[in-house]
């Protein structure tokens, strides 16, 4: 296996999540995302926060997963 890359730890603020559906969807989504270590989704305050390696993955793709599954990113 390659070494790991920098690890970076953002939180995104999410518009249009209302159930856990919405929070599961857009934890699989931005899983999905190679590079992506590990995601929180919190319904309550309208975010994810997100852990990847800096070498592999930015925040633009991972805001580009939410668009996918339905979500606004902010």
């Amino acid at each position: 296996m390659g070494e790991v890359g920098f690890l970076a730890e953002e939180t995104l603020k999410i518009e249009g999540m209302a159930c856990d559906h919405c929070v599961i969807r857009v934890g699989r989504a931005i899983a999905s995302v190679k590079g992506v270590i590990e995601v929180d989704v919190n319904l309550k305050r309208k975010e994810a926060v997100v852990n990847f390696e800096e070498s592999r993955t930015d925040m633009e793709k991972i805001k580009a997963a939410v668009r996918e599954a339905g979500y606004k990113p902010l």
